[in-house]
């Protein structure tokens, strides 16, 4: 290996840190400072990190660094480190991101970082026992630190993949989904580049893959934030839209579009605080994702604006639309009763069929939400 082959490495991975360093500073400009934007920030910082302990390995197996046992002991615990740090903060940022109660607590983030901390201290205390077991005097590692290498980041990486496929499962749109499943894989692509890293050493495979992979993350994580509601993690206006004007007459599969408010609305906030409204959004988007499940029909659910909620569905099953109604209202009073909630989380609905080639769901969305307005009004929920 020669001076140029450094240079290539190098430039190689320069390239990559400043792509990661563009994203770090797009996404810490951009976004609100949340703890799932703080793990994934601290992950891109690690990657940054790892590149440049990882030209100055390729400096020493290139020679053109001295290959002293100080050198190849310095930047092989550089990478061990900085590949656990990526490892643990994706684990971090996938377990934010989807809400899992394990990290609330500073015991259960303790124990996430156990593996991590034994291995580096099997690491650290091997060196001070027997300083030439893992690198000789010739600079040469010892063929098990490879796999004490990657034992932390394998479990961080297989909890990631398992703990985000399962909720891609649980997922209520496709872009959410979609991103569950980039969130699992996105570990694995990095331990598949390694690998082939190891295996070609005289190519930069490693952050030419983890940078193409985040860039393609990125790019999707934007667009879920485009489609999704940030609060109800449903469907938005936006996305609503766009999957009406995909929807065309059927004369042998009826479409309905439904149109949703919680009564009194107005008057929750205005007792129990913007906070408490804020939940009952929540409760009763849960409602509506139980509801779509239970009645295994092909139904498209988002949040309208404010109070509203819109369903779309695709059923020639008979009285579908009664169905929906009597679950949807018995599934948020059984959110209200299970929450102990101080108000009534009351439903008004208003449905109707798309009607014919020449009818659009826009027109038909509008006679839901007029149907809506009769309802409340002849219940005397209506906000006037």
């Amino acid at each position: 290996m020669t001076l140029d082959y450094l240079f290539f490495y190098a430039e190689a991975n320069i390239v990559c840190i400043i792509i990661f360093v563009i994203l770090l500073w797009h996404d810490r400009r951009y976004r609100t400072r949340q703890e799932k934007q703080i793990w994934f920030d601290r992950t891109v910082i690690a990657h940054i990190l790892y590149f440049i302990s990882d030209i100055g390995w390729a400096a020493v197996i290139s020679g053109n660094l001295p290959r002293s046992r100080g050198l190849v002991i310095l930047f092989n615990f550089l990478n061990f480190i900085l590949l656990s740090l990526i490892s643990y903060g994706w684990f971090m940022y996938m377990a934010a991101s989807e809400g899992m109660d394990l990290v609330k607590s500073w015991k259960q983030r303790r124990l996430i970082r156990l593996p991590m901390e034994i291995c580096t201290a099997i690491l650290v205390i091997s060196y001070i026992i027997a300083p030439r077991f893992w690198v000789n005097d010739a600079g040469e590692l010892n063929s098990w630190y490879y796999p004490l290498l990657v034992t932390a980041p394998l479990i961080y990486i297989i909890a990631s993949f398992i703990c985000s496929m399962i909720n891609a499962k649980k997922a209520e749109n496709r872009e959410t989904r979609r991103l569950y499943i980039l969130i699992g894989v996105y570990p694995l692509s990095v331990v598949f580049f390694g690998l082939l890293q190891l295996i070609a050493l005289n190519a930069p495979l490693f952050c030419f893959g983890c940078t193409i992979m985040m860039l393609f993350f990125y790019i999707q994580a934007m667009q879920t934030l485009i489609s999704v509601d940030a609060l109800t993690r449903l469907n938005n206006r936006g996305q609503i839209e766009r999957y009406m004007k995909q929807m065309k007459y059927r004369e042998n599969l009826p479409i309905y579009a439904a149109m949703i408010d919680i009564d009194h609305f107005k008057k929750i906030n205005d007792t129990f605080g913007h906070a408490e409204g804020d939940r009952a959004l929540f409760l009763v988007a849960e409602a509506m994702r139980q509801t779509a499940e239970k009645i295994g029909e092909n139904a498209f659910i988002g949040r309208y604006g404010g109070d509203e909620f819109t369903m779309i569905v695709q059923s020639a099953k008979e009285g579908i639309m009664e169905q929906i109604t009597d679950r949807l209202r018995e599934a948020a009073r059984s959110k209200q009763e299970d929450n102990h909630l101080l108000y009534n989380l009351d439903l008004s609905i208003g449905y109707d069929r798309l009607r014919d080639e020449k009818d659009t769901m826009e027109a038909c969305l509008n006679r839901a939400d007029e149907k809506l307005y009769e309802n409340k009004r002849a219940a005397g929920t209506d906000r006037r």
